[in-house]
């Protein structure tokens, strides 16, 4: 049997009626050959039921068909009547009516007269013409003449749902021919009568004011609407075909009026639009409007299948063409382009008043555009109308969209939507036109420069799943999966239907016709069978159906992996060509797609993204891997392998979750995927478990067929995984053993690969399989990701893992942190990674170390994650924490810092949180400001702020009081890990409680609460675990008693009383020092404290004076003095100090270094310690009267005037050195107190002697008491130091409760200064122990209260910088630092002298004359430039220049008396600070390689003649003997040499080698470049460009620039050295070793950067400004001898021969550029 053909192409015409009833009687159609078998003729109720209505027509008209030349004829002939809606014939909805009826509609039709076009029909079945389509139809078995009870009765058990679909289409079809009427008669009525009137009728359905000059009648808005739904629905229900073509041309005429004015009618934007201006505007765009709703329609019946040629007029296609670019170009896009910003922002409020209307204009022109994309689809049009749409659509999609609705006239998502059909309409057209392909992909990559560049705006696509991606993306990946749909040409399509047209012409036609054969071919291909149910050949053997197979669906693949590449390849190319801050944009736009990618990968509705991701992929692996990548590339291809490795694991995350959430039915699907997930987590999946007939693919695209509503994004999707799947099938297959496979099965691999050919070549094949179960959406995603993950990309994990650790072992430093920072990237996604590769933890511990801030701080980043997803790890990382607060750059320090919070939060344990807290506190002295500010916010937050809500309250709770119990213990434990930790906690808790805080009172609340716990602890006899001791609560309690005094009660200080009474020697004095200092620092603080207390412990103190040693005796004499204050009783303290005075002067004529006077020289130790401390802290002056009654030898008027005349005797040189220091001291103290005894003259010689005689320990108890007068006159004066002492002393100071006499003398601060400023000097610059530490306190804080000249302190903090003290170092920059923001312009001049002080003191006393460290490589003297920086530009260039002018020389002033000679090693010294530095921009980079350059081309050229008159012997007459190898060759021991001559002329070349390897240095390591400078000489680099930071390359470190440092110095070893160092000298400078040669431009190009190179010096440059960043490298000439630094006037000789040896420079430069 033979039917009509499900698939066929668009524009038959079905027959009239439905074809829903398989046992139809055959039609015999006029003028079609007859079947082989006679039949019976049809009655009239038969042939009006089957037969189509184009073939009924009003009685009395012309039943010819019209002809195709009727569309281009203009006015009709007025003969013939216009064809009306009449000619629509009605169906009725029931046959057995109709059948009833259809006699007596026979009979009147021939008895009755015609008298109108609307008179009853009659059946007239006319010859058909010459171009019916006979191809639509076939030949069917013989049928009954007349509709049988039995047919009967099976129509009518038809489901009730075909005869609602029936009676739907029948009623669209009468309400069609309704308003067809009516618009066709509106049409006659237009004509205006004799009245000159027209039809109210005709101006309601006819746009008014538009025929004034004969135009074609224009149907109004409202009417088009109407007329555009009823064909919609006609259509809809399969009743187009029965509508007659020559109503149809009318409608399209009609159409045609509103149409044609809207093409070139004006719709532009006026600039200035007045409210006249906008409603005249507004007319025109609803003419506009207009025309495109009649586009609508035309392209409606367009697009209907019908196959009358006049339907589809060209001209009508240009008109729809041209209306819908005016629309767009002049109207929507402007106004989406509008911004309420800047110029425009009048008219945009303007047109957003009419925004109903605009919005209206882009939905017509969006759906324009889509009827346009089906027309170009269904039917053949003109090669001119496809490029129209592409361009049409390909300008919309790049068109810039607001990024939020404020900036947006239409709101966002309106034009989104257009934007969303021009994507469609692209894709339709890249589906049918192969041709088309690259064209299309060329004009998406090219316009991409256009896209935004700022992600918020550019991702407007929304995807199902909820994620925004650009829609450019989108598009790519549609275009991608479209490439593997399988799609039939149009040749192949034009001869499956000339096989029609012949199958129906002739039964017994041979297909002897060769062409003929070809299309039977075609069509085999193209259908899977003659049906979709028929299966392949099932007698084919597996290896026969996998080569159809492959044969069928690899070239599919191949083609979307060509395109994916050539996309991929565009956009790697030009991002490497481009920087994320620079003008290009694809470095950017780059890092969007491959995100939006990434974003679609779990969407099963986009799997183009995984190839796309696969080809990036590659591309990034080559990068990452490749030995000529710079650095930039590299990093931006780790970035990219981390985000695609992230994708990986959070897809594998997502399957995990569906796994662990899935419910277990009964189902088959339930149990295979519960097989598969499970195999998959395990690491056991198996990809034949996949392509299975049943599997994970078929289950993907079941779930995608379900979706399928004809959404041609859905079906690329589809065809695309049918074609993987058949690729994956194929590859599983081929690597399997087939005998393992069930070959009989059902489903076995022939029958599945034959399947999936069918799939392939017929994509409406597995419409018919119903035979699977119904696929929920959660096991479709979990299918299609099963898929992905055992595809090439999601197989990818390791190798990407593995890439990216070996990349922290590249010599790039950018490289090595963002591999650090990619592997934190994927530990977010997949913490397992640390369980699985162990040997990242020892790789991150020693990236800690790097010497790369930059990789330090990336490494800082990862241990973090780390610990925060392994806490375990915390032992093996602490610590290179640890020593990272420790680090020179403040970034890593915060980090760590930060790192360090996290694990205390962490951990509940003490012993771990005081260490944490011990290495946060250390901060708080951070030469950083920021850095101390951390620290302190720190601790505010984790040891205070927990404890506001409840510390101190009535809400406290149990809970809360062990809580805060705890605190107390971990600060106490805190306190005794280091002696220096009090102190830092003294200032800590000093900044928590100041009036700057802005939490003071709370944190106040939380202390006191702290303090009276630890009190409750003290008193605490019960031993517990874990409590701390009574010692250590003391010591902690200390801390803040200095800290604050408020904090305590008097009732507490009570509490201590029993622990300093009864002292003895078996007593702990660190308990009794602390409680004394808890007394010392409180009791003047507190109130209404008992006399009676107050008296015993005076009385305790005073007992225990003669047992205590010196540091607890500063103690007791302070605090008894306090206590004084309060008791007013000064007689007891004034009788201990006439005592001791007694005793001391007594013993002045005693010869104490006499043995037997042992016992009296310590008791006159101690009676001079005890005065000394008496006369600090305490004012006898109310007690004068005792002294001098007490004292018969009293001379003067002051108690500490006598203590000094006392007391000095025992300072004699002759006096033992421990009585000298105990009476020095005591010196000290007193002049501490009493200032104006500095300037006495026995306390000045005592002091001068000391300095005369250099005993160090003498020398430092002087400076100690310059350093406590000074730091307490700069409290006095309010001005208190930043150094880590400043703020105890100024506290201390603070609680002498007055015993400090106001200073009277205010010269003896000058004083001092004066007097042993160059003494503190000299000792500060011997050591860098604690003597020179005291000294630099001593001159930091002369420096800071200016008591001296700015010059007399600069050179000496320069010098002290350099110090490897890291205290002292930090001290004297931070006063340098000071200095030089006050008196720039004095100390600048100073900087010379302060760099040769520096030299000096690294020479003496660091020992390393070098000027810069290694490992990292460091300038000695980057202190000094750091400050430096603080000035303009002019005084950088300004020192850089004094820089190089102190490494120039006069060569016959060089002394060479030394082995080494001095201005070498100072030279030395000055070039590897100037390797070195950090320059802040190219043009003070730029001036000091010009500086360089200069000095070797004025100073190198007499040198270079030199050693060439002298040394080599070489004469102005042999110029051949300046060819390099002859230079080389040349035999020094020919010529006697003067040893001192060669000596001097050696110790010159190296100094200036060693500056032009430097120079050489610094335009390698930042990429100047030599560019060629104009004629003029006047153009110069840009402002801009010069004031740039200069950046690093990559891969150039110091090493290098080190060793030709090493081997120029070794030169001075013996005679031959000297001598090979004089001819590497003249060769520098007559040869270029630092030419570029033999590099392939084709090579260069293959590079994603070049490398950078330099040239020599030439005098014609002194600017040094003509250096460029990022350069090219490409080869250079060699320069003639006048444009080298040797240039002499005479010419020298170029080598000739290219086989020259080359020097160990010459070969380090070419392994550098080569």
């Amino acid at each position: 049997m033979e039917r009509h053909r499900e698939g066929n192409s668009a524009g038959r015409i079905p027959q009239m009626g439905s074809s829903e009833l398989s046992n139809a009687p055959q039609i015999q159609r006029p003028g079609q050959r007859p079947p082989s078998r006679q039949v019976q003729p049809l009655s009239v109720d038969e042939a009006l039921q089957y037969t189509p209505f184009s073939s009924i027509v009003p009685i009395g008209s012309d039943p010819t068909p019209p002809t195709p030349g009727l569309r281009s004829v203009k006015a009709k002939s007025p003969s013939k009547p216009k064809p009306t809606a009449s000619t629509i014939s009605k169906r009725d909805h029931n046959d057995q009516i109709h059948s009833q009826n259809s006699a007596a509609t026979l009979q009147k039709a021939q008895h009755t007269p015609v008298k109108s076009l609307t008179s009853t029909p009659m059946v007239v079945i006319p010859a058909p013409s010459n171009a019916f389509p006979y191809k639509d139809y076939e030949t069917v078995p013989d049928a009954a003449t007349s509709i049988t009870a039995p047919n009967l009765e099976e129509a009518q058990d038809i489901d009730a749902t075909t005869f609602d679909q029936k009676a739907k289409s029948d009623a669209s079809l009468q309400a069609l021919q309704e308003l067809l009427n009516d618009i066709f008669e509106a049409e006659d009525q237009l004509q205006p009568d004799t009245s000159g009137l027209v039809s109210t009728d005709a101006s309601r359905i006819f746009v008014s004011g538009t025929f004034d000059q004969g135009d074609t009648p224009a149907l109004s808005s409202s009417t088009q609407s109407k007329l555009e739904k009823s064909l919609v629905k006609v259509i809809s229900g399969g009743r187009f075909s029965e509508v007659p073509s020559d109503v149809l041309l009318r409608i399209e005429k009609l159409c045609e009026g509103a149409l044609r004015p809207a093409e070139g009618i004006d719709i532009k934007i006026p600039d200035l639009m007045s409210e006249n201006d906008l409603d005249h505007w507004m007319e025109r765009i609803s003419v506009v409007d207009n025309g495109l709703k009649s586009a609508k329609i035309l392209l409606r019946i367009m697009t209907g299948g019908r196959q009358e040629k006049q339907l589809y007029a060209e001209e009508l296609m240009q008109s729809i063409l041209s209306t819908l670019k005016n629309a767009l170009d002049s109207c929507i896009i402007p106004v989406v382009e509008l911004r309420s910003a800047g110029g425009g922002s009048d008219t945009f409020k303007a047109i957003t008043s009419q925004k109903k209307s605009i919005i209206a204009l882009v939905n017509q022109s969006s759906r324009v555009l889509q009827l346009l994309a089906n027309l170009i689809v269904k039917e053949e049009v003109s090669d001119g109308a496809v490029t129209t749409v592409e361009f049409v659509s390909s300008g919309l999609i790049f068109v810039e969209n607001a990024h939020n609705e404020k900036e947006s006239v239409l709101g966002v998502q309106w034009f989104e939507r257009l934007r969303v059909a021009a994507m469609d309409s692209l894709a339709k057209i890249f589906s049918k036109y192969p041709d088309q392909r690259s064209f299309i992909f060329d004009e998406i990559l090219t316009s991409l420069e256009r896209l935004p560049v700022s992600r918020q705006s550019a991702r407007q696509f929304r995807l199902i799943e909820g994620n925004n991606i650009q829609l450019v993306s989108a598009l790519i990946m549609r275009l991608i999966q479209a490439s593997a749909a399988y799609v039939e040409l149009a040749e192949t399509m034009k001869s499956k239907r000339t096989l029609r047209i012949s199958e129906h012409v002739t039964d017994d036609q041979s297909d002897s016709d060769s062409g003929e054969g070809e299309a039977e071919d075609a069509v085999g291909k193209g259908r899977a069978g003659q049906t979709r149910k028929q299966e392949a050949r099932t007698d084919q053997s597996v290896n026969e159906s996998l080569g159809e197979l492959k044969d069928a669906a690899q070239p599919l693949l191949d083609s979307a992996q060509k395109n994916a590449h050539y996309v991929t390849q565009f956009l790697v190319s030009r991002a490497l060509k481009s920087t994320k801050t620079g003008d290009d944009p694809y470095r950017v736009l780059l890092d969007i797609f491959v995100e939006d990618f990434i974003s679609a990968l779990p969407s099963t509705d986009w799997p183009a993204s995984e190839l796309l991701l696969r080809s990036l992929l590659t591309s990034m692996v080559g990068i990452a891997e490749g030995e000529r990548s710079n650095a930039p590339a590299k990093v931006m291809a780790l970035d990219h392998l981390a985000m695609m490795g992230s994708s990986i694991c959070e897809l594998r995350l997502k399957i995990q979750q569906s796994f662990e959430g899935m419910e277990i039915g009964s189902t088959g699907l339930d149990t295979y995927f519960e097989h598969v997930t499970n195999s998959f987590l395990t690491g056991n999946a198996v990809e034949a478990d996949l392509v299975v007939w049943d599997g994970a693919y078929r289950t993907t695209i079941e779930y995608l067929q379900e979706r399928d509503l004809n959404d041609p994004q859905i079906q690329s999707a589809r065809a695309y995984l049918t074609t993987v799947w058949a690729s994956r099938l194929v590859t599983v297959l081929e690597a399997a053993d087939l005998d393992q496979y069930n070959t009989e099965s059902e489903d076995g691999p022939a029958q599945v690969a034959s399947r999936l050919k069918m799939m392939v070549l017929d994509q409406k094949w597995l419409e018919a399989e119903s035979d699977f179960e119904a696929v929920s959406t959660s096991q479709g995603r979990l299918a299609y990701a099963l898929t992905v993950m055992k595809l090439p990309f999601g197989k990818a994990f390791e190798r990407i893992l593995m890439i990216l650790v070996d990349s922290s072992n590249s010599d790039q430093a950018t490289v090595r942190s963002k591999s650090l920072k990619s592997v934190v990237q994927l530990l977010e996604k997949d913490p397992s990674i640390l369980e699985r590769e162990k040997f990242l933890v020892q790789l991150i511990s020693k990236k800690a170390s790097d010497g790369s801030p930059l990789v330090r701080d990336s490494a800082l980043g990862l241990i973090g994650k780390c610990l925060s997803l392994q806490p375990t790890l915390e032992e093996d990382l602490w610590e290179p924490i640890r020593q990272r607060t420790l680090d020179t750059v403040v970034g890593v320090r915060k980090r760590a810092m930060k790192i360090i919070k996290d694990i205390y939060l962490r951990n509940t344990k003490q012993e771990v949180r005081s260490a944490m807290a011990d290495a946060l506190l250390h901060r708080m002295k951070d030469t950083d400001e920021t850095v101390c500010e951390l620290a302190r916010q720190t601790f505010e937050e984790i040891w205070i702020s927990p404890f506001y809500a409840s510390a101190g309250t009535e809400k406290e709770t149990v809970q809360d009081r062990l809580a805060l119990k705890d605190q107390s213990s971990l600060i106490i434990r805190t306190t005794q890990r280091h002696d220096n930790v009090a102190s830092v906690l003294d200032s800590l808790l000093q900044s928590l409680l100041s009036d700057s805080s802005k939490n003071m009172t709370l944190n106040f609340r939380v202390c006191k609460r702290m303090v009276s716990l630890m009190f409750d602890d003290v008193i605490d006899e019960e031993d517990k675990p874990g409590k701390p001791s009574r010692q250590q609560i003391l010591q902690t309690l200390t801390v803040f008693a200095k800290a604050n005094a408020d904090l305590f009660t008097a009732e507490q200080l009570e509490l201590l009383q029993p622990y300093v009474e009864h002292l003895s020697k078996n007593d702990d004095l660190s308990i009794y020092r602390c409680i004394v200092v808890i007394y010392r620092c409180v009791l003047p603080s507190i109130k209404n404290v008992k006399e009676s207390f107050l008296a015993a412990i005076q009385k305790a103190l005073l007992g225990s004076i003669t047992i205590l040693v010196k540091r607890e005796l500063n103690e007791v004499i302070a605090c008894l003095w306090t206590i004084n204050g309060m008791l007013k009783n000064l007689e007891r303290l004034s009788r201990v100090t006439i005592s001791c005075m007694k005793a001391i002067h007594a013993a002045r004529n005693e010869d104490l270094n006499r043995p037997d006077k042992s016992a009296l020289l310590s008791r006159i130790i101690r009676f001079l310690t005890i005065a000394g401390l008496f006369g600090k802290y305490c004012d006898f002056g109310t007690d004068l009267f005792l002294f001098k009654r007490e004292l018969p030898w009293w001379k003067g008027d002051s108690v500490p005037g006598s203590m000094i005349s006392v007391f000095a005797p025992f300072t004699n040189p002759k006096q033992p050195i421990m009585v000298r220091r105990a009476a020095l001291e005591s010196l000290g103290l007193i002049c501490q107190s009493w200032p104006k005894y500095f300037l006495n003259e026995q306390v000045c010689t005592a002091f001068e002697l000391v300095f005369d005689e250099r005993q160090r320990d003498l020398e430092h108890l002087v400076l100690t008491g310059f350093k406590d007068f000074l730091a307490l006159e700069e409290v006095r004066s309010g001005n208190v130091a930043d150094g880590p002492d400043g703020g105890e002393n100024a506290l201390g100071a603070g609680r002498l409760g007055g015993a400090i006499a106001a200073n009277q003398e205010d010269g003896v601060t000058a004083s001092i200064a004066q007097r042993y400023l160059q003494q503190a000097i000299r000792i500060g610059l011997a050591s860098q122990d604690t003597y020179a530490v005291t000294a630099v306190e001593v001159i930091a804080a002369i420096s800071r209260q200016g008591l001296v000249h700015p010059k007399e302190c600069g050179p000496v903090l320069v010098a002290l910088e350099t110090s490897q003290n890291p205290t002292i170092a930090s001290m004297a920059f931070r006063e340098h630092r000071t200095l030089h923001q006050k008196h720039e312009t004095i100390v600048e001049k100073e900087y010379m002298r302060a760099v040769r002080q520096a030299f000096e003191y690294q020479r003496d006393v660091v020992g390393d004359i070098r000027g810069a460290t290694m490992r990292p490589f460091c300038s000695k003297l980057h202190s000094l430039f750091d400050v430096i920086k603080i000035s303009k530009g002019k005084v950088r260039k300004k020192f850089l220049t004094n820089l190089c002018k102190k490494i120039d020389f006069d060569t016959s002033k060089l002394d060479i008396s030394e082995i080494v000679p001095a201005h070498v090693l100072y030279a030395r010294f000055l070039i590897e600070n100037l390797a070195f530095f950090d320059y802040n921009s190219i043009d003070e980079l730029a001036h000091a390689v010009s500086c360089m350059e200069r000095v070797v081309s004025s100073t190198g050229t007499s040198i270079a003649h030199g050693i060439e008159s002298e040394i080599l012997k070489v004469s102005l007459e042999h110029p051949q003997v300046t060819d390099e190898q002859a230079i080389l060759q040349s035999a020094p021991a020919a010529f006697p040499i003067d040893e001192h001559r060669l000596k001097q002329l050696t110790s010159a070349s190296m100094i200036l080698s060693i500056l032009w390897n430097t120079r050489s240095h610094l335009r390698r390591l930042y990429g100047l470049n030599k560019e060629v400078k104009p004629k003029d000489n006047k153009t110069k680099p840009p402002t801009k460009e010069l004031k740039r930071a200069p950046v690093r390359t990559a891969g150039v470190t110091g090493d290098r620039l080190w060793e030709q440092i090493n081997l120029t110095m070794s030169a001075l070893n013996n005679s031959g050295a000297m001598t090979t160092q004089c001819q590497k000298f003249v060769e520098l400078l007559s040869i270029d070793h630092e030419l570029k040669v033999a590099i392939d431009d084709d090579e260069e190009e293959d590079q994603p950067m070049a490398n950078l190179g330099a040239q020599t010096p030439s005098e014609e440059e002194p600017d040094g400004l003509n250096g460029t960043l990022n350069g090219s490298a490409k080869g250079r000439k060699r320069k003639n001898a006048s444009e080298t630094p040797g240039s002499r006037g005479e010419k020298r000789r170029r080598p000739s021969s290219s086989k020259a040896k080359k020097s160990a420079e010459s070969e380090d430069d070419e392994s550098f550029f080569g």
